[in-house]
């Protein structure tokens, strides 16, 4: 990946060099850094060395009309409730690093659009696997939640991607930063943006390691994505970025998306209670699946697995679909605790081996 060349214009001399050396220390290979505190001297910097995004303390006398056109210009703002100043972006200047960096990485992605693509030299491409639940409330999304964070546990570089539409996942994993997965699918969708770039922009990671998406401001904005802007999503999160695994969680319906992730996931496990209702609709469901694999000549069963949760017996229904676990039903309603559990038991060992020997 090239540089982005950053320039900062700031009267406070030590903030200058404290802000440099950071950027230096952590990003050294990503941003190539020019630094001001003569706001006379920045408009003609900025066309010699052509720099791609510049951040200007509102204290300094540098207006945007005087910078050239291919340079994205932003704010230094104090406070991080102010979203724009003059009509221009801001950057809250005290924020972590990390936040600042991906500020930035947003900013460049809609001057650069989708002229520019990235990808992972020598990398592998993700292991995916799909968590979908029999009935609404089984809980698939904390059993998906808790692999991922067994993952990223054992050192694993790990993407957990919501795409339920009506589930949010800020009990489970939560972060600072902007941006949701509606800015996902405005990128995917948009051309106005570099997809790879905003998409490292707004990616969040957990206090367990995990990498995520805040949840769709508008459950909407899911039904907003076509089936080959979602195909497109995961072969650029799968190619890109160096996950080494992908843990989705889907709703269980028929669609042309969901088709495609049964297509494309190495793993795909249905979460089940024990109900003569849920044994209903795991048949009807895994026929549906057998209807699939032969209109599309596709091999989806072969990489079923079942867990049976919230159940209070030992034994459950007979099923063709190999068990990986039961896990019981627990007094507390906490999330985090119920992932915890999920993540403690043995119920994910078997999806584990399987893919050491791929």
């Amino acid at each position: 990946m090239i540089k982005i060349k950053l320039g900062i214009a700031d009267s406070n001399r030590l903030y200058l060099d404290r802000f440099t050396k950071l950027i230096e220390r952590k990003y050294k290979n990503q941003i190539e850094i020019y630094s001001f505190s003569d706001p006379e001297a920045v408009p003609q910097a900025v066309k010699d060395n052509k720099i791609n995004v510049l951040m200007v303390s509102q204290d300094m006398d540098i207006s945007s009309d005087s910078i050239a056109e291919f340079c994205m210009f932003s704010y230094l703002s104090d406070s991080a409730q102010i979203d724009t100043y003059n009509g221009q972006k801001t950057i809250c200047k005290y924020r972590r690093i990390e936040l600042i960096y991906r500020q930035i990485l947003g900013l460049y992605s809609e001057k650069l659009a989708d002229k520019v693509r990235y990808r992972v030299s020598n990398k592998k491409r993700s292991h995916i696997s799909l968590f979908m639940s029999v009935c609404e409330g089984a809980g698939a999304t904390t059993a998906a939640a808790a692999f991922a964070e067994r993952l990223a546990d054992s050192g694993k570089k790990t993407l957990f991607l919501n795409l339920k539409q009506f589930r949010d996942t800020k009990n489970i994993f939560s972060a600072s930063g902007e941006g949701s997965f509606t800015d996902v699918i405005f990128a995917v969708k948009s051309r106005k943006v570099n997809m790879t770039l905003k998409l490292e922009s707004i990616v969040k990671q957990s206090v367990s390691g995990v990498y995520f998406y805040d949840t769709c401001t508008n459950p909407l904005d899911q039904t907003e994505m076509k089936e080959s802007e979602l195909r497109l999503l995961i072969d650029e999160l799968s190619g890109s970025f160096g996950y080494d695994n992908i843990v989705i969680v889907s709703d269980f319906f028929f669609t042309d998306k969901l088709a495609m992730l049964l297509e494309y996931s190495s793993d795909i496990i249905i979460v089940s209670g024990d109900s003569r209702m849920s044994k209903d609709q795991l048949l009807q469901r895994t026929g549906a699946i057998e209807k699939l694999e032969k209109r599309k000549q596709i091999s989806i069963s072969d990489k079923l697995g079942l867990i049976f949760n919230k159940t209070k017996y030992v034994k459950t229904f007979s099923t063709d679909i190999p068990v990986l676990g039961i896990h019981p039903e627990l007094e507390t309603a906490d999330e985090r605790e119920i992932v915890r559990s999920f993540a403690a038991s043995e119920i994910f060992d078997r999806i584990c081996m399987r893919e050491e020997t791929v």
